[in-house]
């Protein structure tokens, strides 16, 4: 990475030049919705993307510009658990954000054991999570707390909301979100109502095509 200075472990102690970035997600839609949304939180900073663990390993062989990757816990083949222990013997200077939907203190306990240098739960709005890339990157580790940015546009969705989204760009109903992402029927239909709040949708057709205009969610969307 051009401009930024290191220190001794690799990690990234000069941010006036954003970090090149790699999110390791197996669903497309996700995976694009949150690249667009760190670009928006992070000026210029670069994100690619991989859809596996073992994607993601041949993204870092290939690309020495990688300073951080977000992993997400379920992935198909190896998971996320696996692969921070794999990625951190391997590429020791990147650091390694597991992100995940459960938030017990166990497997915050085993993330950090396996490797990683935060956790995100999937609860953190996009902001709270580029706050914490930012002070990953500056060679701390992020445990969940209170963290905050200014919010733009899109922003105040959480990671989780991302999720239901994406899902809601496929026609899902919510008892097929909530079956989905392995969640109850009435918190997936508080996520939708919080995504309407943030998008300023009146309707799930509004808040797709809201998310589309955002770049929260690609133009042509894949049914499933």
């Amino acid at each position: 990475m051009d401009g930024g200075s290191r220190s001794s472990l690799g990690f990234v102690t000069n941010l006036a030049e954003m970090p090149r970035i790699l999110i390791v997600d197996d669903h497309p839609l996700y995976r694009e919705g949150m690249m667009s949304a760190l670009r928006a939180e992070l000026a210029g900073v670069e994100v690619v993307a991989a859809g596996t663990a073992e994607e993601g390993l041949q993204v870092l062989e290939a690309d020495a510009e990688v300073d951080l990757v977000l992993i997400d816990l379920r992935l198909p083949g190896m998971d996320g658990l696996s692969a921070l222990s794999v990625y951190a013997e391997r590429f020791p200077a990147v650091a390694r954000l597991l992100v995940s939907g459960a938030e017990e203190p166990a497997l915050v306990r085993r993330a950090f054991s396996a490797g990683a240098s935060g956790f995100l739960p999937k609860s953190m709005s996009v902001a709270d999570v580029s706050a914490a890339i930012r002070q990953v990157l500056a060679g701390g580790v992020f445990v969940p707390g209170e963290t905050a940015l200014p919010r733009s546009e899109g922003s105040q969705l959480s990671l989780r909301q991302l999720e239901v989204l994406r899902l809601l760009g496929e026609g899902r109903s919510n008892k097929q979100i909530a079956r989905a992402l392995d969640i109850t029927e009435r918190t997936a239909k508080a996520h939708v109502a919080a995504i309407f709040e943030a998008l300023d949708a009146e309707n799930r057709t509004q808040a797709v095509l809201a998310g589309q205009r955002r770049g929260l969610l690609p133009s042509s969307i894949p049914q499933p």
